[in-house]
């Protein structure tokens, strides 16, 4: 099967197993290159059997895929963090001055009403148009201090309190906030925070000493929608976004570059040989957490996840 390895990975879930190596092809091994970071990703290149192709779709549609989709999702963020932004760059907490609003009160009317004045976002849409708002004041400011708008990174995340719920004929409106990571020439913290209107500010420099920008990630998309979609209006729409300047990893796939030797003593002692031969195999890199090997009751061979990072 030569599929991606995210999705070729449902299909591995057993932390032990007994390693074979019928019915393999190849190895396939690719790397994300993100900065300092690099992450590996080695599978083996098998037939399904009818027994395999089914069980496969079967767990595309269940749980287990949404548990790939919100791994990936992190991935992918992480990789944009690490391959865009500096010690240097902030991060923004930005939150909306609701006022005194009681929730609790029986007609939900009179809470909307409430919300309108204050101006504060009803749906997702109404958030993004804000936070569209606030990168436009930015770019602005950047301007007038000399900087080209052009150079403005960010990525953000939408996250709220509570979500509605669907049987609900008449949801309340979430409250929402934003998880910011900002690049802003010209422009220092305290400038960030007083450029958004609607509330509290909060920014920090980003903290690269304790696992990169893995922590982050991790945050920034620990809520469902987050790391998700919502639908509005009839459309689904991502949870988080960033500028068009960010630049992607670099991604590469080779069906050489992990031999089946290889795969095999990685998955059979992957304590004694996994990081060994990792750190061979990408001089300069050094595991940053133990390899990951999973097994199959379906596939032969074995699913190996590293991630390494550069020595500094």
């Amino acid at each position: 099967m030569k599929g991606r390895g995210e999705s070729y990975e449902i299909l591995y879930d057993l932390p032990a197993g007994e390693y074979s190596d019928a019915g393999v092809g190849a190895i396939r091994t690719r790397t994300v290159r993100a900065g300092a970071l690099l992450d590996v990703e080695a599978y083996p290149l098998a037939r399904l059997n009818r027994e395999a192709r089914r069980e496969l779709k079967r767990r595309r549609t269940s749980a287990a895929m949404e548990a790939v989709n919100r791994r990936n999702t992190q991935r992918r963020v992480l990789w944009l963090l690490e391959n865009n932004f500096t010690p240097l760059s902030y991060r923004l907490d930005l939150t909306f001055n609701y006022g005194f609003i009681d929730r609790g009160q029986s007609n939900l009317a009179d809470v909307k009403a409430s919300m309108e004045r204050l101006g504060v976002p009803m749906c997702d849409e109404d958030a993004r148009k804000l936070v569209r708002n606030y990168f436009d004041r930015v770019r602005y400011w950047m301007k007038k201090a000399g900087q080209k708008p052009g150079l403005l990174k960010y990525l953000y995340v939408i996250e709220t309190t509570r979500e509605p719920r669907d049987e609900d004929p008449n949801p309340l409106p979430p409250r929402y906030h934003f998880h910011i990571v900002i690049d802003a020439p010209g422009l220092d913290g305290d400038a960030l925070k007083a450029l958004w209107p609607y509330g509290y500010g909060r920014a920090d420099h980003l903290d690269f000493r304790f696992g990169g920008m893995e922590p982050l990630a991790k945050y920034l998309t620990k809520q469902r929608g987050a790391a998700g979609y919502s639908r509005t209006g009839g459309r689904i729409q991502r949870r988080w976004a960033h500028s068009r300047n960010l630049k992607n990893p670099d991604i590469r796939v080779s069906d050489r570059k992990i031999s089946r030797r290889r795969a095999r003593r990685i998955a059979e002692d992957v304590r004694q040989f996994g990081r060994e031969i990792l750190e061979r195999l990408y001089p300069g890199y050094r595991c940053a957490e133990e390899p990951v090997v999973k097994y199959s009751d379906f596939v032969s061979g074995a699913y190996i996840y590293a991630r390494l990072r550069k020595i500094e």
